[in-house]
């Protein structure tokens, strides 16, 4: 097999920002607020870039843009909480995305938060609240990679959560319980995933 791409990487080159853009709106994400909190300054945002990374030991990575203050905030606490928006949250989520009647307005005034572990504010309606510290750092391109370490996690109740694609907020519909899809998808020795 020949791993020698030199020839062809000289040829290709990467799609515009736009391009790209454009092609990613038609994912389906859910949505969070990324929060942290240094020596009583708090800051937050809206983002849908974030994901698990693995669960042993248990990582999360959260993409965010290097000129937020929030990059400042986190890294002198060392910490942050990823915050998963019930369906409800919709005004939330435009108030972190600066994107509320006052964009200037102090964004915690809004909604009701509380701290686990390390002192990250915590959504108290987030579907889940996962309290972090940073374990990395990497900058790509114009966005901060952060992974973070679990230490905490609270679940305080079911819901659905706020989904964002096309550009705007989407509502989860799912299938009764007893559907014929309903319980684990992880993979045994005899499922076919794989093929």
């Amino acid at each position: 097999m020949n791993t020698d791409n030199t020839s062809r990487d000289e040829t290709m080159h990467p799609v515009t920002a736009s391009v790209f853009t454009s092609a990613l709106a038609h994912a389906a994400s859910s949505v969070s607020l990324v929060t942290s909190e240094h020596e009583g300054r708090r800051a937050g945002l809206t983002v849908s870039s974030f994901c698990s990374v693995c669960a042993d030991p248990a990582l999360m990575l959260a993409c965010v843009n290097a000129d937020n203050e929030f990059c400042e905030v986190a890294e002198a606490a060392g910490h942050f909480a990823i915050n998963l928006l019930p369906e409800s949250a919709e005004d939330l989520a435009l108030v972190f995305a600066g994107l509320g009647d006052d964009p200037d307005a102090p964004r915690f005034e809004h909604g009701h938060w509380t701290e686990l572990s390390t002192g990250a504010p915590v959504l108290t309606d987030a579907l889940v609240a996962l309290d972090c510290l940073i374990d990395s750092v990497e900058l790509r391109g114009s966005h901060k990679v952060y992974y973070g370490k679990v230490v905490d996690v609270r679940t305080p109740s079911g819901g659905v959560p706020l989904l964002y694609s096309n550009r705007g907020f989407g509502r989860l519909h799912l299938d009764p319980p007893d559907g014929p899809h309903a319980g684990d998808f992880s993979a045994s020795d005899d499922d076919t995933a794989d093929r």
